[in-house]
């Protein structure tokens, strides 16, 4: 719904009368929509409506004081570039900086900085390539040991030379007070393209994944998708049904197929709480967000906009 140019107004082109209907059904699509927005993010939302006679613009709220408050918005912003750019909405950028990997590894930066808020824990980075630059056994052995539970198996499948990471992108965990095995564990998929749908971290998570442990850190584990997009963004309403009802029966329907959908406004909403967990605990914190913020101010400046 918002323009990549935060400054840019809505405007219509063609003869008033017979756009009338049609433009006031999309003003009021958009002007609902927005305000949605601003309602759940509240003050992390980086933008502001504003109506002006038969239009509106949207442009970008001043820069925020406080820094876990700057941090969210510049994330959604950010996502909100990343899902753009896989969209094909912002031409003329150099394909280096919207290139399928440039957008899947600023994303991936995004996600690993927010995962721990999902569980209130600890979060991994699986996806390849990884930051560590190790190969897939290694990695695993990374886990256990951040995690404290596990075992890698000794013999991982002879026919999976090639695997790199097991179609989980990230992991993230809760442990208790008390020690113990038997953790709250999530395993995630990150997914920027359009085709998210189809993608589910479940499709090889015993084949490949599971299957490289003698003692795998959980049997049952919470799967999750992480998207730059909105989740319910290619949702109509019909005749028959209102957007609101089908909004909700299809976050049901991908609950069920794919599993917890955390999408740009979740992510945004996460982050405040994922600083608070990785503050004074995590020496990459501040790496990731310098590469996520020069990524998004790099788009930015190419589209001639304030990062």
């Amino acid at each position: 719904m918002e323009d990549p140019d935060p400054e840019g107004n809505a405007e219509v082109d063609g003869d008033p009368e017979i756009l009338e209907g049609n433009f006031d059904d999309l003003l009021e699509r958009v002007t609902d929509e927005i305000r949605w927005r601003e309602q759940v993010l509240g003050d992390l939302y980086p933008f502001e409506l504003r109506m002006s006679g038969r239009g509106w613009n949207l442009r970008r709220r001043t820069e925020a004081v406080d820094s876990q408050i700057r941090t969210a918005r510049n994330t959604y912003i950010a996502c909100l570039l990343m899902s753009a750019a896989r969209h094909g909405r912002i031409p003329g950028i150099p394909s280096e900086l919207v290139s399928i990997k440039a957008v899947a590894d600023a994303f991936q930066a995004a996600v690993y900085l927010v995962a721990p808020a999902f569980l209130g824990g600890g979060s991994f980075w699986m996806g390849f390539p990884r930051p560590e630059g190790d190969g897939y056994m290694d990695a695993l052995r990374r886990l256990v040991d951040a995690v404290g539970v596990g075992i890698v198996s000794s013999t991982p499948p002879t026919s999976q030379k090639k695997n790199k990471d097991g179609g989980v992108d990230v992991v993230s965990w809760r442990r208790f007070p008390d020690g113990r095995s038997n953790l709250m564990m999530s395993y995630g998929q990150v997914a920027t393209g359009k085709d998210w749908r189809e993608k589910s971290v479940a499709n090889k998570f015993v084949s490949h994944f599971q299957r490289w442990f003698s003692v795998p850190p959980a049997t049952h584990y919470v799967p999750a998708m992480y998207i730059p997009h909105v989740m319910h963004e290619d949702i109509e309403g019909t005749p028959s049904s209102s957007f609101a009802e089908i909004s909700h029966d299809d976050a049901m329907t991908l609950e069920a197929s794919l599993g917890v959908v955390v999408d740009r406004i979740r992510l945004a909403s996460l982050v405040p709480v994922a600083l608070q967990l990785r503050e004074g605990r995590d020496a990459s914190l501040m790496k990731h967000i310098r590469a996520l913020a020069r990524w998004k101010a790099s788009v930015a400046q190419k589209l001639g906009v304030a990062a």
